[in-house]
């Protein structure tokens, strides 16, 4: 009885390698030929670029963020700093800098805090082309032309990229599980790319380049207010709205330290996505997602149980199935992010960090219909980037006047790249909310 036991489970697991990495195969397999860097043609006019970075105490990322964008060889742009009441030195340290500096203490309801930061520095912005980039990142000086090289060059509504990630402390090796199993949920890059293939997409966050009149033509950040994945809902959009989504490889432009702080900070950060981005993907790929991780999750106690049950022929395949398995975790972060080695030892065991996390997520929102984020409390809007093309008002595009909310800016001059200005917002409350924006 035991042995046939022991034979079937044997059977279910060996049939969720093969499965999961036939399938995992089929998706990294790049058929289509990727940008290399030579590939990148350079513009003869250059389009502005209104680089938008959304801050909230940030004081040990800031300058290095900027220093790096004000550094870049593009001739074209602007610097957009657009602050959610740092109590920290952010604004201080930013100033010099920036081109303008937008400061909000109030997150109207509704609304996450990033997503409303983008928001009204976008209302300010002039490019013709908006860059949203986080306040941890670091950029080449050819970053930014090279991007929106490939962005015309593709005729692309949207281009993404994952920075190179910056690993340094050991809890930061649950990062890299989190991107390859975005890749398997997303069906990878060559999929994502492909127009034909509407229901794969993949976005970062940390680097989102838009065609403004796209951006401006699907809402914008307002469409998606509520959102805690709001790249990912923009891919989805993208994707299936203009079939003109762009996920690229990094290239070396762009670097990141995502959560460097404490375990508590890249729990809190890692958590609060994860049962908000199993919304966006459709079921058969979290079903692809699960076999993956169960591949690896079970890989130690498969050898353990062939030790000690099975043959030699068990012991081989189960020991060659883990090795397999971390084989394709070194291949697919090489070049992503920096290898915390020993991390490899214990790939199973993350795994299981990752199940914990998105059980606690999807616990944590359906009960108490909440998330958390740097000291705020969220209600998020899981169903924002599932409305279908009527909601997405690929309609005439709308003015920055037809955008505001009761809370947001009433009345923004139009050469503000020239002027000091300022501007308040007024609500039927005749609320004092604060905004002002500084120009050098």
């Amino acid at each position: 009885m035991a042995l046939n036991l022991l034979t079937i489970l044997a059977i279910i697991y060996l049939s969720i390698v093969i499965i999961s990495f036939i399938y995992y195969i089929l998706i990294t397999i790049d058929y289509q030929s990727s940008y290399t860097t030579e590939e990148f043609a350079k513009l003869i006019d250059e389009p502005f670029v209104s680089v938008i970075v959304p801050t909230f105490n940030e004081e040990s990322n800031i300058v290095n963020c900027l220093k790096s964008l004000r550094s870049l060889d593009y001739s074209n742009y602007e610097i957009i700093l657009s602050d959610g009441g740092s109590t920290d030195s952010t604004i201080e340290l930013a100033t010099p800098y920036v081109d303008k500096i937008i400061i909000e203490n109030e997150v109207p309801e509704s609304w996450v805090g990033k997503n409303y930061g983008c928001h009204i520095a976008y209302k300010v912005a002039s490019g013709d082309i908006l860059l949203f980039t986080d306040a941890d990142t670091y950029h080449k000086p050819d970053s930014l032309s090279k991007t929106v090289s490939v962005l015309k060059q593709k005729n692309a509504a949207m281009v993404t990229l994952l920075p190179y990630q910056r690993l340094e402390k050991w809890w930061e090796s649950i990062i890299p599980i989190y991107y390859i199993l975005s890749h398997v949920a997303s069906q990878g890059k060559k999929n994502v790319n492909n127009p034909e293939k509407s229901d794969c997409y993949m976005a970062s966050g940390q680097y989102l380049l838009f065609d403004r009149e796209i951006y401006e033509r699907i809402g914008g950040h307002e469409n998606l207010k509520g959102s805690i994945v709001e790249d990912l809902a923009f891919a989805r959009i993208i994707k299936m709205e203009t079939k003109a989504l762009y996920y690229m490889d990094n290239h070396n432009l762009v670097y990141a330290r995502m959560y460097p702080d404490s375990v508590k900070y890249c729990w809190t950060g890692i958590k609060k996505c994860l049962y908000a981005g199993t919304k966006l993907t459709p079921p058969r790929r979290i079903i692809s997602t699960l076999l993956y991780i169960l591949w690896g999750i079970f890989s130690p106690i498969a050898i353990a149980i062939s030790i000690l049950f099975g043959t030699n022929l068990m012991i081989i395949l189960s020991s060659v199935s883990l090795a397999i398995y971390t084989i394709i975790m070194w291949t697919f972060w090489r070049g992503k992010g920096k290898h915390y080695w020993v991390a490899y030892l214990f790939l199973p065991f993350l795994m299981l960090v990752f199940i914990t996390a998105m059980t606690v997520s999807t616990i944590e929102i359906i009960v108490k219909d909440t998330t958390t984020w740097k000291g705020r409390t969220y209600r998020p809007n899981l169903k924002a980037g599932l409305e279908g093309s009527d909601h997405y008002a690929f309609k005439e595009i709308q003015h920055l006047g037809q955008l505001e909310t009761d809370n947001e800016i009433e009345s923004i001059s139009t050469n503000l790249s020239k002027s000091t200005s300022s501007l308040s917002s007024q609500s039927s409350n005749q609320n004092s909310l604060l905004k002002q924006i500084y120009e050098k």
